[in-house]
């Protein structure tokens, strides 16, 4: 699944074609014909990007993508605006000049799969209608993500490879951050020192004889607490007051009154669970996974810089 989607934001909305779904797509520029780029023999417009925000949304809709994956996906694409168009039209042409080829009857399943999404066919048609494109439109645009997608798994993805030792070497550099810490689950009751230091000792140590004569702990803490209850957390990041008593108590066990800066406190250790370190085993999956993602990251930002310097590009100020 997180390769899933790394793949789909590293693909560029070519291979996307589908991603500003959830949001309305404004001007890009007051100006449409305004000259906002140059690739090759070819100028970019601000109409020209606007056009391709709205097709990707189009799309999307089309497609019956998510609100959530919209919002998502369009997010990276809106931040990097019109270098993700000169990213586009760049994979494409080298796709185009390798002679890359896509059978039609793959292009025809890919309808199928979005035809399918809708009750009937005029359901389908009318959405298409509504978006203002034709099915030729759409069979162009799913040909291109085909060349697109294809290109790329030839040219960055299948020329990447993550090797046994550096998942190990990843987990033993790594170790800290799959550590699951020991944890324990507090109950407690606070008396704030706000009071008069009589007071407070006095309020504590009522509630102190309370739990002692066998009162629920959590009936008590509601009559007398000022705070709720600390709850779960990681033993290392407890006050040191509050961890050396812990560290005594058991499941269950419920402490004196302990003297903090905050105030006074009763605590119940209601549960605790010991830190773990995961084997390789169960986590090289993750490892591996987070290996390709930095590898294939890199690997697509060398190509797509390789394509630039071939090309000539020129963004508008």
């Amino acid at each position: 699944m997180r390769m899933k989607f790394i793949w789909s934001v590293l693909v560029t909305p070519i291979v996307l074609s589908t991603v500003f779904m959830a949001m309305p797509v404004r001007p890009v520029l007051a100006v449409e014909d305004a000259i906002i780029a140059v690739v090759d023999d070819d100028v970019i417009t601000a109409k020209d990007l606007q056009d391709y925000l709205r097709g990707i949304y189009s799309q999307l809709r089309i497609e019956g993508r998510t609100d959530a994956e919209m919002r998502e996906i369009m997010g990276q694409y809106q931040s990097k605006g019109v270098n993700q168009l000169i990213e586009d039209r760049l994979i494409l042409a080298e796709a185009n000049r390798q002679g890359m080829q896509i059978r039609p009857q793959a292009v025809e399943d890919r309808m199928g799969e979005i035809k399918k999404k809708y009750p009937s066919t005029q359901q389908f048609l009318s959405e298409i209608n509504k978006e203002g494109v034709t099915i030729s439109d759409i069979r162009k645009k799913v040909e291109d993500q085909f060349k697109a997608r294809y290109i790329v798994t030839r040219e960055v993805r299948d020329k990447i490879y993550v090797n046994p030792q550096e998942v190990t070497d990843y987990y033993n550099a790594n170790l800290d951050s799959y550590r699951k810490q020991a944890r324990v689950y507090l109950q407690s009751i606070c008396v704030k020192t706000d009071f008069s230091q009589g007071e407070s000792n006095a309020r504590i140590q009522a509630a102190l004889a309370k739990l002692k004569s066998g009162a629920d702990f959590q009936s008590v803490a509601h009559e007398y607490s000022e705070l709720p209850d600390i709850g779960e957390v990681a033993l290392d990041s407890l006050n040191p007051a509050f961890k050396a008593v812990v560290d005594t108590m058991k499941t269950g066990a419920v402490s004196d009154p302990i003297v903090t800066e905050d105030g006074l406190y009763i605590l119940k250790l209601a549960g605790r669970s010991d830190g773990v370190d995961p084997s390789l085993k169960k986590v090289k999956e993750e490892i591996y996974q987070n290996l390709f993602e930095k590898k294939f990251k890199d690997r697509f930002t060398t190509w797509i810089d390789g394509l630039r310097k071939k090309s000539y590009v020129e963004i508008k100020k």
